[in-house]
């Protein structure tokens, strides 16, 4: 079947349409037309895959990694910068307006990658065995079929450096992979490379010993300043990460600078992969802060922004309901001499509700996961409204449903888009939003 395929889908697939009925296609950019073969047929939508390319698209290039279709986490590889970005920007545009009801004249241009290859600075990859060596890779996109991955272009030279190293001293171990038949074995490689501090966490099954011998030749490696384990023998678990963590060998954390505040990371505290244009967004974020009497920062990892913050506010707050993040963002307050910022180990919501009895806070930073800010925060910030609400997003469709509520409250006032997922769909925003009625904002 023959179909000409008009713009992409959130994942970075091409759209076509058949009689009006869209038909989802990977690997097909806008303006190229394919043979292509309908794999699943819904009453209002398809999925199809590409026989054959019949017309290409002008901003199509080679991609920069020969496992780019079959790994399928850089979706956009095969478009150039100027695509990419316009896909992005399309993207968020379109789904702020279908979910949102929000205009495109309040989204901004975006602030491109600096480097649109060697970004990413931590990974979580699964670990198999591939012709009696263990190997990472990735899952193909919507299934279980593993694929081995000898090299990552989005990965910096660094984090590339500790992963082939890592892999090299556990193979000549005979360290083995997971074994579903026996629940032990090495399940991930958790890894995280940051300014010359690298961080490595074993994720198995049930409990097992790695010899003294592996570990000292691990800790032998550059930069390698923490070696730790999580057993996860949860195999419904969506976590990767299990309850505790152990440490193995070095410190429990790895100490970074972003800004001029100090960070210390554990391994299962979240921190941004793209660290350059994360200090970026950071400071925009910040930057959006106006001087304050109260300020609370909701699903605030480490405390990274609100320390950025500390001289915007004269009461800081940050809720985080993971507890290895609280402890960091506790420590990190101390030795940044912030001891008017503190942090609640809670529920965004819960924790901001319990906050918010006590006292008024002027401005809320936020920066919710991929499904944005549940219906309880959403009523919380009804209920007890901030004049000045900043919101980092990195999932358009959950931001624009988010604002559609937030709208009855607040008036939005900008939305700053990011690049800081190169060679993919996605955006990252931030966008800045006032209490209706409250004026000087």
């Amino acid at each position: 079947m023959k179909l000409n395929f008009v713009k992409s889908g959130i994942n970075g697939e091409g759209i076509g349409y058949d009689h009006r009925i869209p038909v989802f296609c990977p690997g097909v950019l806008p303006g190229e037309t394919a043979d292509i073969r309908i794999t699943e047929d819904h009453a209002r939508w398809r999925k199809a895959e590409c026989m054959q390319l019949l017309e290409t698209s002008p901003h199509r290039v080679i991609p920069a990694c020969r496992n780019q279709k079959a790994c399928g986490g850089c979706s956009l590889m095969c478009a150039d910068a100027a695509l990419m970005k316009e896909i992005k920007l399309s993207l968020l545009k379109e789904a702020l307006w279908k979910y949102g009801h929000v205009s495109e004249q309040f989204v901004r241009d975006l602030h491109e990658a600096p480097d649109p290859l060697h970004y990413r600075s931590a990974c979580k990859l699964p670990v198999k065995e591939y012709r009696g060596k263990l190997v990472t890779g990735m899952y193909a996109p919507e299934s279980n079929r593993f694929v081995p991955v000898e090299s990552c272009e989005v990965h910096t030279g660094e984090l590339e450096k500790l992963r082939t190293g890592v892999l090299e001293v556990l193979n000549r171990h005979h360290i083995k992979a997971f074994d579903t038949k026996t629940g032990t074995g090495l399940l991930y490689l958790v890894l995280r490379v940051i300014q010359d501090h690298a961080q490595c966490t074993f994720i198995t099954g049930r409990d097992i010993r790695f010899p003294e011998a592996c570990i000292q030749d691990l800790a032998a490696l550059p930069h390698l300043e923490s070696i730790a384990q999580s057993v996860n023998s949860d195999r419904r678990s969506r976590e990767i990460f299990g309850s505790r963590v152990r440490t193995l060998c070095g410190t429990e954390h790895i100490e970074i600078t972003l800004d001029g505040v100090r960070l210390r990371l554990s391994p299962a505290s979240f921190f941004q992969l793209n660290v350059e244009q994360a200090l970026q967004l950071y400071r925009t974020a910040v930057g959006k802060v106006q001087d304050c009497r109260t300020l609370v920062e909701t699903y605030c990892g480490v405390g990274a922004m609100s320390l950025m913050a500390k001289v915007r506010a004269q009461t800081i707050y940050g809720i985080e309901n993971v507890p290895d993040a609280i402890e960091n963002a506790m420590y990190n307050a101390s030795i940044n001499g912030a001891d008017h910022v503190r942090f609640l180990c809670d529920d965004a919501a819960e924790g901001y509700i319990k906050l918010a009895k006590k006292q008024r806070f002027d401005t809320m930073l936020a920066d919710p996961p991929r499904s944005g800010m549940d219906d309880a925060m959403l009523e919380a910030l009804e209920k007890y409204p901030v004049d000045r609400l900043v919101y980092i997003s990195c999932n358009p469709v959950t931001l624009a449903r988010n604002l559609k509520v937030l709208k009855k409250t607040y008036e939005l006032r900008t939305v700053i888009p990011f690049d800081l997922f190169p060679q993919t769909p996605h955006v990252e925003t931030v966008s800045v939003l006032t209490r209706r009625g409250v004026k000087g904002l």
